[in-house]
């Protein structure tokens, strides 16, 4: 737990970008790169024609024959120069100019008496406390106090690896107690920094015991505040800060170029008798694993980083209707496309406004739909377009687009001709001075020349345990959520399974059905079974539009299932698909969905008609208690197909009279839609009652 790996040696490849199905949340197509063959020319007078063939007779033709090993993501982090944690922690204190406390504590007593034969010396542990203070000019590796982010005041905690590599011992778990505390009492969010070798070794189990400090600490500060706690990787952080303040964070932010796990590399290969591969334990893979939530480039994109989440307003309130939309409708474009933009290859910054952009395509929006002669046809038309349509708008764009400012908390990775997001993304957005957690489905793309390729998006339990851990968020800031969902279902594969696929799915439905504060789900395009619903509680306000659809098996494996076939027929998939009534006027007439929404072909006009519709659904539950929605979502839900209960004296009577039946209004289009079943009342004169 207290190895101390040098800050260069980076570990290997990332077991998560493997083919569809294997283990990791963010999967990328990969294809073989051709890498040039300089070979020299044996009629040059300098070269020796031995040296170019050898004598076996391999000739250049044979060699260019040889197999080329395929390109892969890792090789994006594998080689990538490792972060310097001593600078990256200066420049960081220097930054938000931190007032430090307490910074006198420091061990004076040698408890425990570790000794280390150095030579024919005994090297002592206050020898070893001696050095690292004269080295690094610091009396501990931890210190705490007030920082500052653009304005914002914040309990700063910074672990460095300067002094002792950054090992926590009694000194360091005491410091973090602290700072929780001081968080706690002063009502300031808490931001811990650093890197860090483990426990020291020489305090032994009283420096094991500063995890379990340190994690009950972060937890009553949860516990008892609304204000955000971030954890920050920077450099190397293996061993007890990793398996204590820092998985705990409501946000986990890494520079590139750190390593995070909790075995060093060194003892994982002396129990596996085998070498760890290259970038294995880095923080980009543990990106595309989700062990970390955001990546950024370096201390700067971080100050600011931060800074935007603390000064994203968090006060309650309603929304005016129309709040900044004539200036958004000012600067809004008009054209019938979607711009789909690539920047170098890598991982990208966090903030938009760093984002590289070296091409834009723009993509035509093309409702096929709207052309069929048929419903059947039409529908299927629709599901097409779901499922490769790169012209439909995603995630990302509403965040861009319908809400005011986002400050995502996610990456993309552009690798060869992919750019590639998690299955969920996820952002802090404002909306009329209202802060929101926006939680969606994000689909990848492939950009080659102006072609733009879509493949939708497939959660993994990874991906449900990150939208988990954003609610979980929400929860604690006392925010809103807002989803959008446009999956046709979580992988189906059996590495999704192995590694709790259903539990995963079960609780995102959970957290998301209980929280207790306004909810809106958006059906952007496809709500594919529970992969879908795992991001659409249904109850409070739904939002779908007219483009998208709603089903509880992917069409085509409805209709395997239905007709007993693994390669179901066109013809079948399209009655399954019609006669499953999965549009969104089908799904308003169940009484499922409140309002759909036009999917126009100028993509302004679809993002202003969805802030509006996102801006009622919310005005109608601000208020309202946990319980009282809740309840509200319980009484909507309650079964439709069930006839009227027989009394008891009917029962025992024998009565058999069938009793009325409360069916499901049919979608006929020729008539219009049918009106939305009556929501149950939301005038604040039960609210008392519910408190």
């Amino acid at each position: 737990m207290s190895e101390n790996p040098s800050s260069t040696d980076s570990t290997g490849p990332l077991s998560a970008v493997r083919p569809v199905g294997s283990a990791g949340a963010l999967l990328l197509a990969f294809h073989p790169m051709a890498d040039p063959r300089d070979m020299p020319d044996p009629a040059d007078s300098d070269v020796d024609v031995d040296d170019v063939y050898g004598e076996g007779g391999v000739t250049r033709d044979l060699l260019d024959r040889r197999p080329l090993v395929p390109r892969t993501v890792a090789s994006l982090y594998e080689s990538r120069p490792g972060l310097n944690p001593t600078q990256a922690a200066k420049t960081f204190v220097e930054a938000v100019n931190l007032q430090e406390r307490y910074g006198h504590l420091r061990v004076v007593d040698d408890l425990i008496g570790l000794q280390r034969r150095v030579g024919d010396t005994i090297e002592r542990y206050t020898d070893k406390l001696r050095n690292a203070e004269a080295r690094s000019g610091t009396s501990e590796s931890a210190r705490f106090g007030i920082g500052h982010f653009a304005g914002e005041r914040a309990v700063v905690y910074v672990v460095d690896w300067s002094f002792f590599a950054g090992s926590l011992g009694e000194v360091a778990g005491e410091k973090f107690v602290q700072a929780a505390e001081l968080a706690e009492r002063e009502g300031l969010p808490l931001i811990s920094m650093g890197a860090s070798s483990g426990v020291r070794q020489h305090e032994n189990v009283l420096g094991l015991v500063q995890m379990q400090r340190m994690a009950a600490a972060a937890n009553k500060f949860q516990h008892t505040t609304n204000r955000p706690y971030i954890s920050v990787l920077a450099g190397q952080v293996w061993g007890g800060m990793s398996a204590s303040a820092v998985p705990v964070a409501d946000l986990i932010v890494a520079l590139e170029g750190t390593d995070y796990g909790f075995a060093g590399r060194r003892v994982i290969e002396t129990f596996e008798g085998r070498e760890v591969p290259r970038g294995l334990q880095s923080a980009e893979a543990n990106y595309l694993d989700r062990n970390v939530d955001v990546l950024v480039k370096d201390v700067d994109e971080l100050i600011s980083f931060i800074g935007q989440v603390l000064t994203s307003g968090r006060h309650s309130h309603r929304i005016k209707p129309g709040d900044q939309d004539e200036a958004r409708d000012e600067a809004a474009a008009t054209t019938a496309s979607r711009t789909v933009t690539a920047g170098p290859e890598g991982f990208s910054a966090a903030l938009w406004d760093r984002q590289e952009v070296e091409q834009s395509v723009e993509v035509p929006r093309e409702r096929r739909d709207r052309d069929s002669a048929n419903t059947r046809e039409s529908l299927m038309a629709r599901y097409n377009e779901i499922a490769a349509g790169a012209g439909r708008l995603d995630t990302e764009y509403f965040l861009r687009h319908v809400f005011d400012a986002a400050v995502p908390f996610y990456n993309h990775v552009r690798f060869e001709d992919q750019k590639a997001y998690p299955s969920i993304i996820a952002a802090l957005a404002t909306l009329g001075g209202q802060s929101f957690m926006v939680i969606g489905d994000q689909p990848s793309y492939s950009i080659s020349g102006g072609y733009v390729g879509k493949r939708p998006a497939n959660p993994s339990p990874e991906d449900f345990e990150y939208a988990v851990r954003m609610m979980a968020a929400a929860e604690r800031w006392e925010l809103p959520i807002v989803f959008f969902t446009d999956t046709l279902g979580a992988m189906p594969s059996m590495a999704a399974e192995r590694r709790g696929q259903s539990r995963a799915i079960a609780q995102s439905i959970k957290r998301a059905a209980s929280h207790p504060f306004p909810t809106v789900s958006v059906i952007s395009g496809a709500m594919g079974s529970g992969g879908g619903l795992a991001t659409t509680p249904f109850g409070r306000e739904t939002i779908m539009l007219d483009s998208a659809l709603g089903f509880v098996s992917e069409p085509r494996s409805t209709a395997s299932i239905l007709y007993s076939v693994a390669n179901p027929t066109v013809e079948q998939v399209g009655m399954t698909l019609e006669t499953m009534k999965a549009s969104a006027l089908d799904l308003k007439a169940q009484g499922l969905v409140d309002t759909i929404v036009h999917d126009a072909d100028e993509p302004a006009a679809t993002a202003r008609e969805l802030r509006a519709a996102i801006t009622k659904g919310y005005n109608d539950q601000h208020g309202l208690n946990p319980r009282r929605l809740r309840r509200q979502a319980d009484d909507r839900l309650r079964p439709r197909t069930l006839g009227k209960l027989a009394t008891v004296e009917e029962r025992h009577a024998g009565t058999h009279e069938e009793q009325p039946q409360h069916q499901h209004l049919g979608v006929d289009r020729a008539e219009g839609p049918p009106a939305a079943p009556s929501a149950p009342s939301t005038e604040r004169s039960e609210a008392g009652a519910d408190d």
